[in-house]
């Protein structure tokens, strides 16, 4: 159940994701965030490197219906691809909502990019098929 485990576990809404859980049987998806088909994203990469589900995402935790808040735009991600110390934040608060980044988070964020390699690609081709 990843995320709805934790987020609104009790929610009405969410009873058929209960549900499909519970028996095996799917729902049917609505696609709420959408790439252009010629774009290829990995949501592995991010998580793994720091970004959190919020930096992308909003505050999914206190949307009563989930909308797409982030423009997703090419501009938008090279922003975050060129100054990633920004964005990042520890691996065990990637799930976390309203996370708070303590005073220092840019100067800890510039040491892990560093410890870790941590170099988000510009070139068309990473992106693009």
């Amino acid at each position: 159940m990843n995320c709805h485990a934790q987020v609104q576990k009790e929610s009405l809404l969410l009873v058929p994701v209960r549900e499909s859980w519970a028996t095996g049987e799917s729902i049917e998806w609505i696609r709420v965030h959408k790439l252009p088909d010629y774009a290829q994203f990995s949501h592995a990469v991010h998580i793994g490197n720091g970004v959190g589900c919020e930096t992308c995402h909003g505050r999914v935790d206190q949307m009563e219906k989930v909308r797409q808040e982030k423009p997703l735009s090419m501009r938008w991600c090279l922003e975050c691809h060129r100054s990633p110390g920004e964005f990042l934040r520890p691996n065990s608060e990637i799930m976390s909502m309203g996370y708070e980044p303590p005073a220092d988070f840019l100067e800890r964020n510039l040491q892990r990019i560093i410890e870790e390699s941590i170099r988000p690609p510009t070139n068309c081709s990473a992106c693009h098929y």
